[in-house]
């Protein structure tokens, strides 16, 4: 693994920034981003520890493991003046961030309800979440969600009260991940994964994993569908 000092992101991957849906969320695409995907898989594979995402009260469908503090504070040094720039207009600070390695491991036929169908992490809008796509043979990556009867695409306290009362009424989501919409969701965009593939979107933003399938050795960090996950509250630059 790479010694701390060199942990930091690349400052020549140029950002894109894709508009997502009728509100035109953006979500930024950051492709080279570190150029440590073999260190940070060796990482995985040989120091962190992983345990069900269950055992710590998530609802992620696999397992979690510590990521490299110095990898997590690189990340929120290189999205921070992203965040600025193309979704606050304004400086931010960080005010809390946790970030880890992700595996999906949860076969489909195993999934709960809750899994089957799109997710907000918060409905804080300077809450923000970033996916790191670290596989070498994945392309699963990350889609994006429109909730058919509200609309919503984003939620927020405001919007919260409408939304679970009409998610109340919908129907039942079908078996296995959630890869093109169903009754109650449209898919209304999709990431697919590049390794050291980064994407940043608010939390707030309807989305969930785009997983077509499992690989054989999922539990495997060098063979698994291998991620590097930041969840970081902002506040405004006084």
């Amino acid at each position: 693994m790479a010694t701390a000092p060199a942990l930091e992101f690349a400052t020549d991957a140029v950002p894109t920034i894709r508009p997502i849906g009728h509100e035109r969320e953006p979500v930024v695409i950051l492709d080279g981003a570190t150029g440590w995907v073999e260190h940070l898989r060796d990482f995985a594979a040989t120091r962190s520890t992983f345990a069900p995402a269950a055992a710590v009260g998530s609802a992620y469908p696999g397992l979690l493991g510590p990521a490299p503090v110095a990898y997590v504070d690189a990340m929120v040094r290189r999205v921070l003046p992203l965040i600025s720039t193309h979704f606050t207009g304004t400086p931010v600070r960080p005010a809390r961030a946790r970030g880890n390695f992700s595996l999906v491991t949860t076969d489909p036929a195993a999934l709960t309800e809750d899994q089957r169908v799109p997710h907000v992490d918060t409905a804080d809008r300077l809450q923000f979440a970033t996916v790191h796509f670290l596989a070498t043979d994945n392309d699963d990556g990350t889609a994006f969600f429109r909730h058919r009867t509200t609309g919503f695409e984003t939620l927020d306290a405001e919007r919260l009260p409408r939304y679970h009362a009409a998610r109340a009424d919908d129907p039942p989501p079908p078996a296995g991940y959630c890869t093109d919409g169903d009754a109650a969701f449209k898919m209304i965009d999709v990431i697919a994964a590049k390794p050291d593939r980064l994407i940043l979107y608010r939390a707030n933003l309807l989305h969930s994993g785009w997983i077509t399938r499992l690989p054989a050795d999922a539990a495997d960090p060098r063979m698994g569908r291998l991620t590097g996950n930041l969840f970081l509250q902002c506040r405004l630059a006084a």
